[in-house]
């Protein structure tokens, strides 16, 4: 927001303004004729602002004074250009033109500048914050009605053209809203940098802020990027024209920049589902990607900051799927009128996921069991509008087979109490009853039956039910202890596996390196074309960057690092040919004495780094290397260290 006290908003006293404009009307040359009049009627425009929210432009001031547009334009500049603080202050105005062409849709056709003119009275306090702050308010208006009612975005295919034409020529930032906006306030009254800068920051920065917290525009900072117009990022907030846009940069990256890092050796190939993974693959590409590469840069930086956008909405889908999903489920339970196992449950021939399956289980209108017996473990689902016709179900198996296990999980989901009727309830009591009658001792049975009285009472069927309810429980365990087993063994074979193609990928990556390296080693000893020299620069350029940067952050790059750092894409031996070959003289190394296990391959630091920094990474192993000596309980690991490097850069900087 603005800042009432800002300075660039300030302006002259009102009576020394009229003093100093009756002066100079009042010379004998007739300069500034009508000068005094201007500011009177600019005045009274003025104070009428709070009424009709107008201020008058360089037009309309001509025709009231009757003097040639000149002349006003002459005397509006020197009155608020030249004078500081300004007289008059000139304030940008962006108007709205309902009648502008409708068929392009752009900002130019819809929306113009207007220049308006404002002389605060007394009671403004020598600020034009009021008049600036209500004009700001008209523009953002302005642009609001022309973005929601006349702007045209314009189709995937021309977008995407434009953000390529813009990327290869390092215009990036002419693709953001702000830069399009910004465009309106090109006022011809600004002939300085430093009245181009005020129009900035009193009119540009603030209607920018507005419709960024109307959510018209979406707004983020890449502190990253190296273009100064390119860390303040403004887009149409619209999710389809940001998704498109991601999409222009996902293709860019894959059309462009992979295939050229490839060329020139930094990346290996990627499958198809690796380069799913838009997050991985631009952060492996990014570290690769020096100033030089420019917006190519500033493109995969952005592309990394709107990926949420894409996960957010594939995560939308995804849940609009599965509530569909799951509403048509429920739909079939529902439809089934009894218990469903929701293991052989399928949905468009397909089993169900896990996750589904607990949505179905936790729905309010489902009633859920787990049941075991010899061949497995089984999940029954019941709708609760079906509670009868499950029960009759049951019924009718139980009188048919003798087979009780409905029954059983029936009353495990304690459905007399969900019951509609006393009734109702009363008959599955029965039912229950009568199929507890086969787990009464034998003896008992054999009686009962001798004399017809199959029946269960009240105090056996508790009985029963408690040491049903604890087998049950038992086998479920069991089950469930086998179904966990065998996972486990299926994700150690699949890991058995993922590693064995792991390693005949790397194996034939080396040996395709080593194939290469043979097929150019006549052309190395012949000399090398200027082409292959580039390639080897920008390989050895990246490596060496890598290192720089380790060294930057207080890491001790070695060749593990390095080849974490490059993507795994060069496998080891690859690397240390590469470095044997190009890099003798850019890249030193050194071993830390009495620490193998912890520093295990020598430390790697660049030629370019030590001549920059050797001097005070000499003083401070120095340092650290007395206080360890004096220390009462010195650190052994930080001593070796220091020590090591110490004696290296001893021997090393004298030769650099």
């Amino acid at each position: 927001m603005l800042d009432p006290q800002s300075p660039e908003l300030k302006v002259a006293d009102y009576n020394s303004a009229l003093q100093l404009t009756q002066a100079l009307e009042a010379r004998g040359d007739f300069q500034y004729k009508g000068i005094h009049k201007l500011v009177l009627i600019i005045g009274d425009w003025t104070e009428k602002f709070v009424a009709n929210k107008i201020l008058p432009s360089a037009e309309q001031l001509s025709r009231e004074l009757t003097l040639d547009k000149e002349r006003v334009n002459a005397y509006l500049r020197e009155m608020s250009a030249r004078q500081n603080p300004p007289v008059i202050k000139k304030i940008c105005m962006v108007d709205y033109n309902p009648t502008g062409d409708s068929s392009d849709g752009r900002i130019a056709s819809f929306l113009r500048l207007i220049t308006v003119f404002a002389r605060p009275s007394q009671t403004d306090a020598g600020s034009s914050h009021r008049y600036v702050d209500g004009v700001n308010q008209t523009s953002f208006s302005s642009i609001q009605r022309w973005v929601k009612e006349k702007r045209q975005f314009p189709g995937k295919e021309g977008f995407q053209k434009w953000i390529y034409d813009c990327i290869d020529n390092n215009k990036l930032s002419e693709t953001y809203a702000s830069s399009e906006i910004g465009n309106l306030f090109q006022d011809n009254f600004d002939v300085t940098p430093v009245l181009k800068q005020t129009t900035i920051n009193i009119h540009l920065k603030p209607v920018l802020k507005k419709l960024v917290d109307s959510r018209i525009l979406y707004f983020y900072r890449n502190e990253n990027a190296l273009s100064p117009g390119n860390r303040s990022v403004f887009y149409y907030n619209v999710q389809d024209e940001i998704i498109a846009r991601l999409d222009a940069y996902k293709k860019y990256l894959n059309e462009r920049i992979i295939p050229e890092l490839q060329r020139i050796g930094v990346l290996g190939n990627f499958s198809e589902q690796d380069l799913q993974n838009t997050r991985a693959i631009a952060g492996q590409v990014l570290p690769f990607l020096s100033p030089a590469y420019g917006d190519q840069k500033t493109a995969v930086e952005e592309l990394l900051s709107l990926i949420h956008f894409e996960e957010e909405e594939k995560e939308k889908k995804e849940k609009e799927e599965k509530k569909a999903k799951l509403s048509e489920l429920l739909d079939y339970i529902k439809s089934a009128n009894r218990l469903v196992d929701l293991n052989y449950l399928r949905f468009r021939g397909e089993p169900i996921e896990e996750e589904v399956k607990n949505l179905i289980v936790n729905h309010d209108m489902i009633l859920s069991a787990d049941f075991a017996d010899k061949k497995g473990l089984y999940v029954f689902a019941l709708h609760k509008d079906c509670i009868n016709g499950a029960v009759e179900t049951a019924k009718r198996v139980f009188a048919a087979t003798g087979n009780d296990s409905e029954i059983r999980v029936l009353a495990k989901m304690n459905i007399r109490d969900m019951m509609e009727s006393r009734e109702a309830s009363s008959q599955f009591e029965k039912l229950e009853y009568s199929s507890l009658f086969k787990y009464l001792p034998f003896i008992t049975r054999f009686f009962r039956s001798l004399f017809g009285n199959n029946v269960v009472h009240r105090f056996e069927a508790e009985e029963i039910r408690a040491r049903l309810a604890s087998e049950q429980n038992k086998k479920i365990l069991e089950a469930r202890t086998k179904v966990a087993q065998e996972e486990k063994v299926k994700l150690a074979e699949r890991r058995v596996k993922d590693r064995e193609v792991a390693e005949a990928t790397a194996k034939a990556r080396a040996a395709a390196a080593v194939a290469n390296s043979e097929s150019n080693a006549p052309a190395r000893s012949s000399g090398l074309s200027s082409e292959q020299e580039a390639e080897i620069k920008r390989n050895l350029s990246a490596v060496l960057d890598v290192i720089d940067h380790a060294w930057g952050q207080d890491e001790l790059p070695d060749r593990e690092y390095l080849l974490q750092a490059l993507g795994g894409d060069m496998d080891e031996n690859t690397l240390i040919n590469f470095l044997k070959k190009n890099a003798k003289k850019e890249i030193h190394s050194f071993m830390v004495r009495n620490q193998e296990e912890q520093y295990s391959f020598p430390i790697l630091i660049s030629r370019r780094f030590l001549k920059k920094n050797g001097k005070a990474l000499l003083d401070k192993a120095k340092r650290i290397v007395d206080e360890q000596k004096n220390a009462g309980m010195p650190e052994q690991e930080k001593f070796d260290f220091y020590i090591s490097f110490e004696d290296f850069l001893n021997r090393t900087l004298p030769k650099i």
